[in-house]
């Protein structure tokens, strides 16, 4: 049967067979094949420029920061470090800097000085600092994201900042060059030689991050910048089991165990923690012995 018919006046001959599933499916191949590919997601992509008005010089700054609630966390190292999807690194945006006068800080800390703290940074900071001019960048690259986190550190030692932020510039500070240090290749003897001075440069930081925290607990009040208790003694439970001090470790996670202000997901955790902190002990302890 001719489902066409009628249609002839306007050229078509009658002959055409209908079958609207058949042509259905042509078309909807037909328009993928011509979609545009969909864009790859790039770290630009979560990023957007923001205005801040420097309390030290008072001249506005831009600096890059991450878009809120853009982010996806999907892992989180033994000490917390975040991993987020496509393999982007939010930790390279946390610090504000002021290319005039040197003022770098966390962005909480960045605006809110006293004058105390900004006549402290005019003269320990801005007195010394160079200007140097930079060129627009779409994002920030480790090198980068280091130099402002130690111009914050600087800044942070000059206004006599607690030690517990002091210790989180520091914590961070070694996140950027583990992250950093993953990246990097190490075929030729300049490669490793580079690689391991980062690896070193890691270790001082980071060592500067425990230290500082374990102080800090014993002399501040929690929270400890933002940090809860139970929060920082897992992540110090873990940094401890890294520099090989198990004695440390082990009165760190049993606090966590036995408290019963620690969340019930840090209590599980702290529980595996302590299976490994007794099996790293115990290996170290045979070593001893050969």
């Amino acid at each position: 049967m001719n489902l066409f018919a009628g249609l002839e006046k306007f050229g078509f001959s009658g002959e055409e067979k209908l079958d609207i599933t058949k042509e259905e499916k042509t078309t909807r191949k037909r328009d993928e094949a011509q979609a545009a590919p969909k864009k790859q997601v790039e770290e630009k992509d979560f990023l957007l420029d923001k205005k801040i008005k420097c309390p030290v010089c008072d001249k506005i700054v831009v600096a890059k920061q991450v878009k809120s609630g853009k982010m996806r966390l999907v892992a989180q190292d033994d000490d917390l470090r975040p991993k987020y999807a496509s393999g982007i690194d939010p930790v390279k945006y946390d610090v504000i800097a002021c290319p005039n006068c040197g003022h770098a800080a966390f962005l909480k800390s960045f605006e809110h000085l006293s004058a105390t703290q900004i006549r402290l940074i005019k003269e320990g900071v801005a007195s010394k600092f160079t200007p140097v001019e930079e060129k627009p960048v779409e994002t920030y690259s480790y090198d980068k994201a280091l130099e402002r986190y130690k111009l914050a550190l600087v800044t942070a030692l000059s206004r006599r900042a607690k030690l517990s932020e002091k210790s989180y510039l520091c914590l961070k500070i070694s996140w950027l060059l583990r992250s950093q240090i993953e990246t990097m290749p190490e075929g030729t003897d300049e490669e490793k030689a580079k690689k391991k001075a980062k690896v070193d440069e890691y270790n001082g930081f980071y060592r500067q991050a425990f230290d500082g925290f374990i102080k800090a607990m014993s002399s501040e009040m929690p929270p400890y910048y933002g940090i809860q208790t139970s929060t920082l003694e897992y992540m110090l439970s873990n940094m401890a089991l890294y520099f090989k001090e198990y004695d440390v470790a082990t009165k760190l996670v049993g606090n966590l165990i036995s408290s019963a202000a620690t969340p019930a997901r840090i209590k599980d955790k702290s529980r595996d923690l302590k299976d490994k902190i007794l099996e790293a002990k115990k290996t170290a302890a045979e070593g001893n012995k050969q």
